[in-house]
């Protein structure tokens, strides 16, 4: 199966993180490697560069005809709306334009959910200006002023959107929210692409991507006793230490990708869903409490997980210790909702399955594709007594740690009001209450 080419441009840009461009004489001087080093753009070293960056890194990932190559934004925006891949919604690996009419500023969009956008940007600052000094990870608000609209690359592998006039539309997949490939894709991609500068380079053969070497120096390594101290050409080097999967930028940084968010398990001693034949869980079941937690009947408890790449689910599971009983017919009930409040599933009547003790594999009614991103596992109880289900805490809904830092529609365990009879089919996400139950779920 050929590579998908989206993770590929996301690892080159995001290898090239913390790097400047020149300093002279008390300023920054716009002199970059990425108007050397891409054709034809030589002769605008000097001047801004975010375009010129977005068109190295598509060359640099082996895509190079999926991308405007050039200096002006708005040569950017036209590019892509003369090929109809224009869009007002953000996608995954998109090219984003910001300013008026597109023309002052432009990134590729890693990560996207239904208030905000993270992107990769080069000529930007901290502060996220549009003439900045170097390439930073940015995180904007969808709707802010600046962001004008984005550039959709016609991937091999298709595109996800956010775009609802692109449901069903071959070659796009639409999804609400998409936090971007794991960083097990990431890697995969990292190395990949490794440090080959090529006009027409190819990377979408087949290639083991667990010990690859490529020409012009070592781009990815097993097992190092020590971080390497430098990258060849200049580029990003992908490594394994103590078991810890890790890379070393082009600007020297070392980040821990057991720590960055993203894939199913992180260190080798560590376990994750995938090592239990799950697809996503909202919390390791280990770190279960002795007593578990009873429901309280007619109320919907909500419990986040979070998928880092697109999956097929067709069963919930739980953990029950103490079977329920007197549990009524058609009013318990698992679901899956979407981050905004969407059901996308729902299991047949479980006040039989729920009658007993034992580790439940819930299977939903129909089978959802599932793109990246947030989830809610839905459980309804109604009956005489509750089932007894496993959980990581029970401290009172007075007090979520579960919830820390987080904000009214994002919690990771939440619940509705009571006197609920079944399932709906939307819920308002807003609305449902920080719960402490911190019930374990897992989709499969």
């Amino acid at each position: 199966m050929a590579n998908p080419q989206m993770p590929q441009v996301i690892a080159v840009g995001m290898s090239q993180v913390g790097y400047r461009e020149g300093y002279v004489e008390g300023g920054w001087n716009n002199n970059v490697r990425y108007a050397d080093e891409v054709p034809g753009l030589s002769v605008y070293q000097g001047q801004s560069w975010c375009m010129t960056f977005t068109s190295w890194i598509a060359m640099r990932a082996g895509v190079p005809t999926l991308f405007p190559r050039g200096v002006d934004c708005s040569a950017g925006v036209a590019w892509f709306q003369a090929a109809s891949r224009w869009s007002w919604y953000p996608a995954v690996g998109a090219q984003v334009f910001y300013g008026d009419s597109g023309s002052e500023h432009t990134g590729i969009v890693y990560a996207y959910d239904a208030t905000y956008i993270w992107t990769i940007e080069g000529n930007t600052s901290d502060n996220g200006s549009t003439e900045g000094d170097g390439v930073y990870l940015r995180k904007r608000r969808r709707a802010d002023a600046i962001v004008y609209g984005y550039g959709l690359p016609a991937y091999a592998e298709g595109i996800t959107t956010a775009d609802t006039a692109l449901k069903g539309v071959s070659g796009y997949t639409y999804a609400a929210s998409n936090l971007g490939p794991s960083r097990a894709v990431l890697a995969k991609a990292g190395m990949l692409v490794g440090n080959l500068v090529a006009e027409n380079l190819s990377v979408n053969g087949t290639a083991n991507a667990d010990r690859l070497h490529l020409a012009g120096g070592v781009v990815a390594m097993d097992n190092v006793t020590a971080a390497p101290t430098s990258s060849p050409m200049g580029g990003a080097v992908w490594y394994s230490q103590g078991g810890i999967p890790k890379v070393r930028t082009g600007s020297g940084t070392v980040i821990d990708l057991s720590s960055t968010g993203g894939g199913t398990s992180t260190a080798t001693n560590e376990f994750g869903p995938a090592d239990h034949g799950l697809v996503a869980w909202t919390m390791n079941p280990a770190s279960c409490t002795p007593s578990g937690t009873t429901l309280s009947a007619g109320v919907i408890y909500f419990l986040e997980v979070i998928l880092r790449s697109s999956a097929t689910i067709s069963s919930l599971c739980a953990v029950i210790g103490t079977a329920g009983s007197g549990l009524t017919s058609g009013q318990c009930l698992a679901g899956l909702y979407t981050a905004s409040g969407t059901r996308v599933g729902v299991t047949a009547d479980m006040s039989t399955t729920w009658n007993s003790a034992g580790d439940k594999t819930m299977a939903l009614t129909s089978s959802y594709s599932a793109a990246a991103g947030k989830y809610y596992v839905a459980l309804l109880f109604a009956g005489t007594t509750s089932p007894t289900f496993a959980c990581g805490s029970t401290l009172g809904n007075a007090f979520t740690p579960g919830n820390a830092h987080l904000t009214s529609g994002s919690y990771r365990f939440c619940r509705s009001a009571s006197g609920q009879t079944s399932l709906p089919a939307s819920y308002t996400m807003t609305s449902a209450t920080p719960d402490a139950n911190n019930v374990w779920a897992a989709v499969a």
